[in-house]
């Protein structure tokens, strides 16, 4: 968030572009693959960002994500609205339109919407609203209920980003959701607590009973220093929740301020990770499919498209 002095608007800090993709052979994620967390940008004269955000983007398209795609072999995504739009879903809702067949959305639109706006942003794809305590300029812990109430009718679900550790009720949270709830970064655990941790250990016996969905993704936003520190989590997470776990590479790497990350050593971790090929079409192709594409394409593939 933005750091102020009385009378002085401090601009928020501007991020580092993600690394250019270079195309992998060896190790190349198996085919059907979903990267189900993904942002991109707009232009901001044609996209303004948030006043009230707590970053600046560096300008990345859906054209600079398709290169990602198909240098490493991803052939679905989730594009997931970023914080720095607030309510604002154009940039996603654009991009959408560019790949239907193979892309989803995450959006963030207030409960008090109407319904004939969520009904569109269905057509265009998207399946989930974000709720990200942890950035300005967005749905809260507070619009929880409304939301689920909202996205039933939809079958959509809702989606996490808190931090568990602060995050006590949150058993009661997801098991009274009544939709399905995805829980972004492994849930930003403590890595000194150990996978025993009782934040930790509460969201795997929540995956492990069907109650939420575990992303596997920014292991540099939870082990910056050490990624190996995460294997012990992943290994309590794929022995007792396999079928609750997705994956995404997280890209571009979005507030990385004084380095980025490397694209092919977070690849690499998807064979340290799920090492059975079982293991990875079940995390990386099955789950997400039928999370995001139970229903088929969106219905603006196969009609006219017009706005509702």
């Amino acid at each position: 968030m933005n750091a102020e002095r009385p009378g002085i608007r401090t601009e928020p800090r501007l991020c580092l572009p993600p690394l250019a993709p270079v195309r992998r052979d060896a190790n190349r994620l198996p085919p059907g693959t979903c990267d189900t967390h993904a942002h991109v940008f707009g232009p901001v004269a044609r996209f303004p960002l948030d006043p009230g955000r707590g970053y600046t983007p560096s300008p990345v398209t859906i054209i600079d994500y398709r290169r990602v795609m198909d240098a490493f072999g991803i052939e679905r995504a989730v594009l997931v609205q970023p914080s720095v739009y607030g309510f604002e879903n154009s940039v996603l809702f654009e991009a959408l339109e560019t790949m239907p067949d193979r892309l989803r959305g995450v959006a963030v639109i207030s409960p008090k919407a109407p319904e004939t706006l969520f009904a569109w942003a269905h057509r265009l794809g998207v399946r989930g609203l974000r709720i990200n305590p942890r950035n300005p300029a967005g749905l809260t812990m507070k619009d929880f209920h409304a939301v689920a109430e909202c996205i039933k009718p939809f079958g959509w679900h809702i989606q996490l980003q808190v931090d568990i550790e602060d995050s006590a009720d949150l058993g009661h949270v997801v098991a009274a959701a009544g939709v399905p709830v995805i829980i972004d970064h492994f849930g930003f655990p403590d890595l000194a607590r150990g996978p025993d941790g009782r934040a930790f250990a509460e969201l795997v016996e929540l995956a492990a009973a069907g109650q939420c969905i575990v992303k596997m993704s920014a292991p540099y936003r939870v082990a910056p220093d050490r990624y190996a520190a995460l294997k012990p989590f992943v290994e309590r997470l794929v022995d007792r929740a396999p079928a609750a776990l997705i994956w995404a590479l997280d890209w571009p790497h979005t507030e990385c301020f004084e380095a980025v990350p490397d694209d092919g050593a977070i690849l690499d971790l998807v064979w340290d990770w799920l090492p059975s090929e079982e293991l990875r079409r079940q995390v990386l192709v099955d789950t997400p499919r039928n999370l995001f594409w139970a229903d088929g394409e969106p219905a603006s593939t196969k009609a006219s498209g017009s706005k509702a």
